[in-house]
């Protein structure tokens, strides 16, 4: 880009994710407060997990689908595209958004495509194009069953660019169970891998869920790095905090010290 197109570009990205959701800046917003969600995600198939080097991504294969739809996000329906695992170094520095300032051991996003677009680049170019769904992980003692795949392939991964195949993984477990979904948080956001496109509307369950010590370091032996390189990093896949901008995070819970409500007609 030269300078001209640098500063066109700085000034578009006002709405960049993660971002840390203080009380300060939510809103309750009573439209959201019954919200349902209806998820069709499959269990069994060809799942691909790859090391991309930067994040570790876990593909759908050609023969499945996933679907998601949010009784707030009016006759659209959305496809599951694929989930992005992120993790640290530490039990509160793993999670891409923050809340009050605090982390967590990590956070699984859901990425979604609405199914009026034919693929995901075109999405990216429409404001209501994407839907990201983040689940915030908890370390814990004991292992969870859910991530048991996932953490089997990673000996097969541990360099970038590589591949393997997972044949069965229930995705519905890594969200809160049904009644623990009624708490979330909504904002106008991005991608938190390059090239970091806007036009993504995020939702975040207040709810975590688990992930042992065992498997977080599991994940930790991925490297960023390929086979033949001659440094090795682990893989650390988490992109600071951004500035708001003067954004507001619906809620669909009341809380101590929010903004005030939105106001519906």
């Amino acid at each position: 880009l030269d300078t001209i197109g640098k500063m066109l570009q700085v000034a578009a990205d006002r709405k960049q994710s993660p971002i840390d959701i203080l009380p300060s800046v939510t809103a309750f917003d009573s439209s959201l407060e019954d919200a349902t969600f209806n998820l069709k995600y499959p269990t069994s198939g060809q799942f691909k997990l790859v090391n991309a080097g930067e994040s570790l991504k876990l593909h759908l294969g050609a023969d499945l689908s996933g679907e998601f739809t949010a009784s707030f996000i009016k006759d659209q329906r959305f496809a599951l595209e694929l989930v992005l695992i992120h993790w640290g170094t530490e039990p509160m520095n793993g999670s891409e958004h923050t809340v009050g300032g605090v982390g967590y051991a990590g956070e699984v996003h859901f990425i979604h495509r609405n199914m009026h677009y034919a693929n995901i680049d075109q999405a990216f170019k429409e404001s209501d194009g994407v839907v990201a769904v983040a689940v915030l992980l908890n370390e814990s003692h004991d292992d969870n069953p859910t991530f048991a795949p996932i953490v089997d392939g990673i000996t097969q991964i541990v360099y970038k660019g590589s591949e393997c195949a997972i044949q069965r993984i229930d995705l519905r477990q890594l969200l809160p169970p049904p009644e623990k979904m009624r708490e979330f948080w909504v904002y106008d956001g991005s991608e938190t891998i390059a090239p970091f496109r806007e036009n993504v509307q995020w939702i975040i369950y207040r709810s975590t869920v688990s992930i042992s010590s065992h498997q977080l370091d599991k994940l930790r032996t991925l490297r960023k790095e390929g086979y033949e390189s001659e440094v090795e990093h682990g893989m650390l896949p988490i992109r600071p905090v951004q500035p708001l901008n003067g954004r507001i995070v619906r809620s669909s819970f009341r809380a101590a010290a929010q903004a005030p409500p939105i106001e519906h007609d």
